[in-house]
């Protein structure tokens, strides 16, 4: 049905000009950024599509870190440029799109603290442990922040105690004992010490999920939020990256990769808040096993890599832990 405007004024010969407009239902024009925070509440019923995006838009990280350091981009480079350019999008939407301006103090203070740990100590080390070890083998420390998350929330009393989830633990740190002496028979000791290395990753991230789930600011966007956090991981970055020599970069053609991975990063952060939101610290863990999937088959696929018997066992032990965390009771 056509809706009829107001009267607009008087013409000189004495009419009134009616106007035609659309129909309305009152609210105000859906913005970009509004309509990115309505598709994202649709999904708020799907968790499982939230944990599936999540999981694949951030772990194209993987894969691109080896892109990047083909391109002559150190670790920590890679790790610092996309958290900055990222941050910088995501905060500048987030501070635009807010009705009002959150309080800045617990902002600041919430995104230094989950920058450092959710950016800056996992990506850093996962970039530098993934030039000696693989793509692949790297990826599998993603299916560790679930066990992780569990025992602490259990021991902060977020989780009740739950004797199957416990043992659950145990299974997946003994299959990620596993898999680190798997790589070190494959590949030497030395392997095996960057391995150990490598469970900074899943520990760090499972304090920087419980951190959000307690401290995350009231009524601040999720945008804002998240670019706070990338910001806040990039500000921790930036001294190790100067003193590394690690600020002056190659042409052109780093300098898409780096771009490729703030578009990839921004959009998986996006995502990654909203799930946070919805979701308990246990299940939104489980975004690292799409990671770990995501990294797995890319560098199978792309890069030549193999997993041996050992880490073949490791990762069957590892998901028989998961599922053991993840199963209810009956």
């Amino acid at each position: 049905m056509r809706r009829w405007a107001s009267p607009s004024p008087t013409t000189a010969s004495g009419r009134r000009r009616w106007r035609w407009a659309p129909p309305s239902d009152g609210r105000p024009p859906m913005t970009t950024q509004t309509l990115v925070g309505s598709r994202l509440r649709q999904l708020g019923d799907a968790p499982l599509l939230l944990l599936i995006a999540t999981g694949v838009l951030l772990g194209s990280m993987l894969p691109m870190s080896r892109v990047a350091r083909a391109e002559g981009w150190s670790p920590l480079a890679f790790a610092f440029w996309p958290a900055l350019g990222s941050g910088l999008a995501l905060a500048f939407a987030g501070a635009r799109g807010a009705s009002q301006a959150p309080e800045a103090g617990p902002v600041l203070r919430y995104s230094l603290i989950a920058g450092v740990l959710s950016v800056a100590v996992p990506n850093s080390v996962t970039f530098i442990v993934m030039q000696s070890v693989g793509t692949s083998v790297t990826s599998l420390v993603y299916t560790l922040p679930p066990l992780f998350t569990y025992a602490f929330a259990w021991g902060l009393g977020i989780e009740r105690y739950r004797p199957l989830r416990l043992a659950g633990i145990v299974v997946g740190l003994a299959g990620a004992a596993l898999l680190v002496l798997g790589r070190g028979m494959a590949g030497g000791s030395g392997s095996a010490w960057w391995l150990a290395l490598a469970l900074c990753t899943p520990i760090s991230i499972a304090a920087g999920n419980v951190y959000r789930k307690l401290r995350m600011p009231k009524g601040a966007p999720v945008s804002l939020l998240a670019g706070g956090m990338l910001l806040g991981g990039a500000l921790a970055l930036l001294p190790l990256l100067v003193a590394n020599g690690g600020l002056t970069r190659p042409g052109m053609a780093g300098w898409t990769v780096i771009l490729a991975q703030c578009v990839f990063t921004s959009l998986g952060y996006r995502v990654y808040f909203h799930f946070q939101r919805v979701a308990d610290p246990v299940y939104f863990s489980q975004f690292g096993y799409v990671v770990s999937a995501t990294g797995v088959v890319s560098g199978l696929l792309f890069f030549n890599e193999h997993l041996t018997l050992p880490m073949l066992l490791a990762i069957g032990v590892i998901l028989a832990g998961i599922a053991m965390v993840n199963a209810r009771a009956p």
